[in-house]
């Protein structure tokens, strides 16, 4: 019996063996199948990591993971050699973020019912500013990804089944009738993403130190343009709210301007099925919260 243990062992061990040679000839015989052009440009941007594992992703993106400043980044170049994205692992590491980050955190809903926050991510395009990806979860709900930007504005909250693959952020380019109306009408203004919905485009900016979500149609013709002032509600907009809603607290308020020239602040209670819409005199309006 001992025998034939002994013998079932060293297969196993020799199986062992002959798998990781396996897969480090195939990690191996891949590094070579990198283009010339994505190497150098690898080797442009973060010559000197040390080891660098290779992978690729759809859409023919070449990934190279490696560590550096103690956490591990993903950093996606399209074949011809252009860099599209890096990803940085913060783990769950909030206190590393920029403090404006972890300022809006502490605001949300979130923060303030104790979620857990279960992973988080930075990440890095060349035509975008940084985003800040706070993953968090929470017994018996859906996980649920939130977006900011270096405000510290939440700008998109994304429920998911607790995956951080962020691959589909390198495809976002920017159409160039967009691009021309935000420099003509917001000069200055830095694209922190782009999303396409059924209904049109999401651009989500920073412009004059505020933190500003502009809508298009499929057309590219501009709709609203929402400028969040949750941390900055005028006195008398507040007051309105608090005399008609007593004890509830806002949760977010941007102030809205829309191609038919109306302009309002939308405001959401916390724990109430209703938006408000409130004019700049403080006449105050429910509306459904979708």
């Amino acid at each position: 019996m001992k025998t034939f243990e002994f013998l079932k062992w060293t297969l196993v061990c020799a199986l062992g063996v002959f798998t990781m040679a396996s897969c480090d000839d195939d990690d191996d015989d891949y590094r070579g199948n990198v283009p010339g052009a994505v190497q150098q440009a690898f080797n442009d941007k973060y010559g000197g990591v040390g080891r660098v594992e290779w992978d690729r992703e759809s859409g023919g993106y070449f990934v190279a993971e490696f560590w550096k400043d103690d956490r591990e980044h993903d950093a996606w170049f399209a074949p011809s050699g252009e860099w599209v994205m890096t990803e940085v692992d913060h783990g769950r590491n909030l206190a590393g973020l920029p403090q404006a980050v972890q300022d809006g955190y502490a605001v949300t809903t979130y923060a303030l019912q104790n979620w857990r926050i279960d992973d988080i991510d930075e990440i890095q395009r060349p035509a975008y500013e940084t985003v800040y990806i706070i993953e968090v979860e929470q017994g018996g709900q859906p996980d649920c990804s939130l977006y900011f930007d270096l405000n510290g504005t939440l700008f998109r909250e994304v429920q998911d089944g607790g995956g951080n693959h962020y691959g589909g952020m390198a495809d976002s380019n920017l159409p160039a009738e967009i691009r021309q109306f935000i420099d003509t009408n917001y000069p200055g203004a830095a694209v922190v993403d782009f999303d396409r919905e059924y209904y049109g485009y999401e651009v989500d900016v920073r412009h004059d130190g505020r933190s500003k979500e502009i809508l298009f149609d499929l057309e590219y013709n501009w709709v609203q343009t929402s400028t969040d002032m949750t941390r900055n509600i005028p006195a008398d907009i507040r007051s309105a709210v608090e005399a008609k809603y007593p004890g509830k607290r806002i949760d977010d308020c941007d102030y809205v301007e829309t191609a038919a020239g109306e302009t309002y602040y939308l405001i959401d209670l916390d724990n109430y099925n209703m938006d408000l819409k409130v004019t700049p005199d403080g006449v105050i309006t429910e509306t459904p919260d979708y």
